[in-house]
């Protein structure tokens, strides 16, 4: 039987009912159940099998798989921690908001052709009318969301993305751009109520529908779609010649229909110069629109063979046409031609760096069949990877997001290495930047056997041989994913082979390797002391393995290291109590010479306030003169005080000496107390000499 346990609140003692263990358990074994069987039906959630190398550089997404599983297939991105805030917020790097901008994109583009064309062309106004005002007030519903995503867009401060709505609708109307958005909306429609859509004919232009030009203004979207896309796009150039032959159409399709309006405002049919309304043909829509663009294509590309106009109004706009159309066309030309030739200049790039190497072969007269290997080469580069250079394309990025796309690209070459599958992720990550690309062409020899070691190579693409010293009969057969070399980049003591290549590997045809320099490796490693270690120790087992390893100098060689890390941790030892040292012996020099100095000021002060003690003096001498026995006496007993005083303070009378030979050395005329005054040395006379 289920129990029921009361708990009394202590602020009110009102007594709430809880659900026993029992009870909680099964509800927490039916919730998981169904978010399981929801997860299976969506394919959420499905763990792949474990990675332990790729675990090492994902600890951040397993620590989000953890919260996946427990919370029931939901991403901790989807469940909004703001509450009302984080709703109203939009992230604008998410692909849902790009493809809200390719939306307001699409309603911007119809208001730009369409208002245009149908405020003059009357009867594209005319036909099909209930299909104008549905698209027409579906842009306008397109332009109000549009309104309130924009005031709720996301943005970075500090590096955070700002989530907060009334935050972001202030940020929105502090920038310049949100009348824009309002003026865009305005409910001009309203001057149909007195001036009727269908009321435009061939002798009433504009129509009505001119009302809604203010729906051009939404124009700022659509060139933010633009330059999204133009980042996003693999093919940024054909992308940027699409959008230039875009933005011609419809220059010329508005200049079509200006065209057109001036011919209605001079009339139809006047002269040659405007359009001849007369005859059933060129009534129709199809003849009015095709022969307005015919004239403005003409015109805009200063083509000409245009009629000649025939007065001062058709004058003035066939010129302002011409200069307009100058302008634009040197625009287009200019941008289209540095279009294709940045489509091209990868290609030109390595086809100059390819006839420059032909140029310097031809001036060495090098061999023919060497000439061929070499452009055979070239052609092989390029069909692979176009002669991409991934150092220069990747310098822009940092370090981390470098280490990040290297791991990404060659994750499965790692993988293959056996000394480092159990590293820690910093050291693969330095590793990993420093692995160098090498294309190998049919019949080189990657290695030489008693070549001296100084790379390792781990094969990307293609087949490798391994051939005896006779270069015909193949020992073994590498592949992609081989590795070999790794050994002797340790500089493992007591390797039998003294670190050189024990046989000759060759290329079967084209070979793409990773090479890892012996130099990079310990550079890395001279960060990883405990990496350097386990490296090593793996090192020392492949060489057991095979019978190479030689123990006693390699125990040699552990002790002798060992005592130099000793040593050179004493050495570091004893510099820093050096150090210590040295600092106390500065504080201490720093405080006597502001011991120092106080004294020096003081005896200076003394000497200038001889003058009037030189009278008091004079008068001591004088009642000395008169009464000699109670002056000797007095005499005596202020000597005996003296020398108790400075018997006690040898210290303080050592530094007064010390501070009166500096300043008897700079110049300075020193104050020398006696026992009956004081009395200046540096101008002794009547009545100021030393009453001792």
């Amino acid at each position: 039987m289920v129990q029921r346990i009361d708990i009394s609140t202590i602020s009110g003692g009102d007594k709430i009912l809880e659900p026993s263990t029992g009870r909680r358990g099964k509800l927490s074994s039916l919730r998981r159940s169904l978010n399981a069987l929801r997860c299976r039906i969506s394919k959420r959630g499905r763990s792949k099998p474990p990675d332990q190398f790729l675990d090492k550089f994902s600890a951040a997404s397993a620590t989000s798989d953890t919260r996946l599983h427990q919370a029931g297939c939901v991403a901790p991105q989807a469940v909004p921690s703001d509450g009302v805030c984080s709703r109203l917020s939009v992230d604008p790097s998410l692909p849902s908001h790009y493809r809200w901008l390719s939306v307001v994109s699409l309603a911007v583009l119809y208001n730009i052709i369409f208002v245009i064309g149908r405020a003059v062309f009357w009867e594209l106004n005319k036909q099909a009318s209930v299909l104008w005002w549905i698209l027409d007030y579906l842009c306008d519903f397109i332009y109000l969301t549009d309104t309130l995503v924009h005031c709720h867009e996301g943005y970075l401060e500090q590096g955070l993305l700002v989530r907060d709505a009334p935050k972001l609708r202030k940020h929105y109307f502090s920038k310049q751009r949100w009348w824009l958005d309002i003026v865009s909306m305005l409910p001009t429609d309203l001057a149909y109520i007195w001036w009727a859509p269908s009321s435009c004919a061939a002798t009433r232009l504009p129509c009505p529908i001119i009302v809604r030009i203010n729906r051009l203004l939404r124009l700022p979207r659509m060139w933010e779609w633009f330059d999204r896309t133009e980042t996003a796009t693999g093919y940024p150039n054909a992308f940027r010649i699409c959008k230039v032959v875009l933005a011609i159409l419809v220059l010329i399709h508005w200049n079509a229909c200006l065209y057109f309006a001036i011919s209605y405002a001079l009339g139809f049919s006047t002269d040659n110069w405007v359009y001849n309304i007369n005859g059933p043909k060129n009534l129709t829509l199809s003849r009015q629109y095709i022969y307005s663009f015919y004239w403005s294509t003409l015109t805009l590309t200063t083509i000409g063979e245009t009629p000649t106009p025939e007065n001062d109004a058709e004058y003035l706009f066939v010129v302002a046409d011409f200069l307009a159309g100058v302008l634009i066309f040197a625009t287009i030309v200019g941008n289209i031609g540095s279009m294709i030739s940045n489509m091209n200049v990868t290609r030109v790039e390595f086809q100059n760096r390819m006839d420059g190497v032909k140029q310097y072969m031809a001036f060495r007269k090098v061999g023919g069949e060497l000439e061929a290997r070499v452009i055979r080469w070239f052609a092989y580069t390029w069909a692979q990877s176009g002669a991409l250079d991934e150092e220069r394309v990747l310098a822009a990025l940092p370090d981390k997001l470098k280490a990040e796309i290297a791991i990404r690209v060659h994750m499965d070459t790692l993988r293959q290495v056996r000394i480092f599958q159990d590293c820690e992720p910093g050291l693969l990550e330095a590793l990993v930047l420093k692995l160098k690309l090498q294309v190998f062409s049919p019949g080189d020899y990657i290695c030489r056997k008693g070549d001296v070691g100084k790379e390792m190579y781990i094969v990307k693409r293609g087949s490798l041989s391994v051939v005896a010293d006779d270069g015909i009969t193949v020992l073994a057969t590498l592949g992609a994913g081989s590795v070999f070399g790794e050994v002797s980049v340790l500089e493992i003591a007591g390797n039998r082979t003294g670190n050189r290549r024990t046989a000759n590997v060759r290329s079967i045809g084209y070979s793409d390797l990773f090479c890892l320099a012996k130099r990079d490796l310990w550079e890395t490693l001279a960060d990883y002391p405990e990496a350097r270690a386990s490296l090593t120790e793996r090192g020392c087992q492949l060489l057991r393995k095979d019978g190479l390893l030689d123990e006693a100098v390699f125990a040699n060689a552990q002790q002798t290291q060992d005592s130099l890390e000793s040593g050179v941790a004493r050495l570091e030892q004893t510099v820093e109590n050096l150090n210590l040292r040295l600092a106390r012996l500065l504080a201490e020099y720093s405080a006597s010479q502001a011991k120092l100095k106080q004294r020096i000021s003081k005896l200076e002060d003394r000497a200038q306030k001889s003058p009037t003690s030189g009278k008091s003096e004079g008068k001591t001498h004088h009642q000395q003169l008169q009464h000699p026995g109670s002056s000797a006496s007095n005499a005596a007993a202020r000597l005996r005080t003296q020398r108790r005083k400075s018997h006690s303070s040898t210290t303080t009378t050592t530094a007064a000496d010390e501070s009166l030979t500096t300043v008897t050395a700079s110049g300075t005329t020193p104050t020398v107390t006696g026992v009956g005054g004081t009395s200046n040395s540096g101008n002794s006379g009547p009545g100021r000499q030393n009453t001792l």
